[in-house]
Formats: structure tokens, sequence, C-alpha cells
């Protein structure tokens, strides 16, 4: 019997969706939380999705699904490593950029080589890409020293409270007001991003010089390092560096034996400090749209 087409129904079972996922991590790499049945079903849930799977013999061998979102149509898909090679993606891809009435977006968790040479045959270009650093428990950490004059402080306990957050704000704005499609957010606006269930205030951090300025951060989640920033006049300083073994040092006290970070492809300098550190690049995220 050869594969068979249908569009998923949500009845379809969402754990054959999350099966196949989860075995394309397993080869291509990728962040866990991808693999995740809340993650997973961001991306193949909502109102207007459209949902579509291939099987062989009862099998689900390969599933995406494009949903309205913001004024366009977001695309995900996945191919069963088992079955590819037989032009399941391009099949894939085709159907799900039919079924998307307006603008479409490709997202993927790990780009791979056939993916990004697939994605360009159908005329789609590479909008944005960062690439997934891994740390693990087998990794020793260096040991680093603070730049002189820098005191150190730890995420304010409630952080909704006006102006606790303040100097971490400050930090995070002029460290990354610089950087190429910095989003501005308030304080509200990026703590609401920032903050949830695995955040780690203890592993979260605020440098400060000897007349008390803000001058560098690092932000944490469980088994994630956020974001790490210095402002310019502090780069290439050691601060950066200091403070990410601090985080990193301080995910695995709280019993995080793997640590991951994304790092933009735009932002070389920041690769070559983790990969120092002994991170090693695991995967790329990346998304494609049509220009």
């Amino acid at each position: 019997m050869g594969v068979e087409w249908w569009e998923m129904l949500p009845e379809s079972g969402p754990g054959a969706v999350l099966e196949v996922v989860r075995r394309c991590l397993a080869v291509d790499g990728g962040l866990p939380v991808a693999g995740e049945p809340s993650f997973v079903g961001r991306r193949y849930d909502g109102p207007g999705t459209v949902r579509i799977g291939a099987y062989e013999d009862g099998r689900l061998v390969a599933c995406g699904a494009a949903r309205p979102y913001a004024g366009y149509w977001s695309l995900v898909g996945a191919v069963d490593p088992d079955f590819r090679g037989r032009g399941l993606g391009g099949e894939l891809l085709d159907r799900l950029m039919t079924a998307a009435e307006t603008v479409v977006q490709v997202e993927t968790e790990a780009l791979t080589p056939a993916a990004e040479e697939l994605f360009r045959s159908r005329g789609l270009r590479q909008e944005f890409a960062e690439d997934v650093f891994r740390l693990g428990p087998e990794t020793p950490l260096p040991a680093v020293a603070w730049p002189a004059g820098v005191g150190i402080e730890e995420w304010p306990e409630d952080c909704w409270e006006e102006g606790a957050a303040d100097a971490f704000h400050e930090a995070y704005r002029h460290s990354f007001a610089d950087r190429p499609g910095f989003p501005g957010w308030t304080r509200a606006e990026w703590a609401t991003w920032l903050i949830d269930d695995g955040f780690r205030p203890g592993a979260s951090l605020l440098a400060r010089d000897s007349d008390g300025v803000p001058v560098g951060f690092v932000v944490c989640a469980e088994g994630f390092l956020v974001q790490v920033g210095a402002v310019p006049a502090w780069r290439r300083r050691g601060l950066g560096r200091a403070l990410a073994v601090a985080a990193l040092e301080r995910l695995r006290a709280a019993g995080d034996a793997e640590v991951f970070l994304d790092v933009n492809v735009n932002n070389p300098a920041s690769a070559a400090l983790f990969r120092s550190l002994g991170l090693t690049r695991v995967a790329r995220r990346a998304r494609f749209g049509r220009p």
C-alpha cells in the first residue's frame, strides 16, 4: 500500500504528530522543548489551522500545519526520518502552501541542507536564523575573573513591583539597542515575554559598575540561558563571559544537567564566546518567507 494523504482532523491523534516530531528531533537536533506537547500543540492546533498528514499502512509518516497568524500563514512540517528521500517533504510543503490563503512563513526548529534546498526551490528565502548551542554535563566550565569594580545582584523577588526590575531592563535596553531587530520593549513587555513557570531568578544576574550603573545582565529559564549582554562601553572586557559562566554554574547547581541557548546567526561574537566556553552547536532554527 502506498502513501495516503489526508487532512488531519483534531481527533486524528496529537500523539502521532508528537511521535513524528520527536523522531525528527532525535535525528536533526534542536531544543528539547520543541518536542513537548504544549510546543507542538501551539503549532498544530488553533482556530482556522489546516492539518495535513501522510499515512502508510496506517502509520503517520509526515505531518504539517498551516495556521493563520497576524496577517500571514505560518507553516510547519515534519517527515519521519525513515521515510525521507521519497518526495514527501516537497508534497507536504506544496499542500500547505496551497492551503494558506495569504503570505506564508515557514518555521523550522532544525534546518537541514535538504530542507533549505526545498524551501529555496519553492521561492522561499531565509528571513531569520539562530543557532542552538548546548552545554552538556560532561563539559567543565572555565574559571573566569570578574572585571575590576563590578558587583552583581540577582533578579528581584517581586519583578512586578514598581521599579523592581528597572535596572535589569535598563541593562537589557542599553545592551541590545544597537542589535538588528531590537523590539524596544518596555519593562512590562520584556518581563511578560521573559517570565514563565520555568524562569530562574537565582541564575538571572545584573552587573553594576562602581557607581552603581547597570552595565550588563543575564537572564535564564530552566535549562536555558535566555539572554546575556553588556552595554557597549563594557564589551570586550570579559563581562559577558563572566556573566555567562556565573549563570551556567547556577543553572547546574539548580539541577539543570543540560543547558541550551540560541544565538542569532548575525552575531558571530556571541557564537565565538559560547564556543570558547565549551558549548557546541546542535541545530539551526530558521524562518523562511516569500520575498
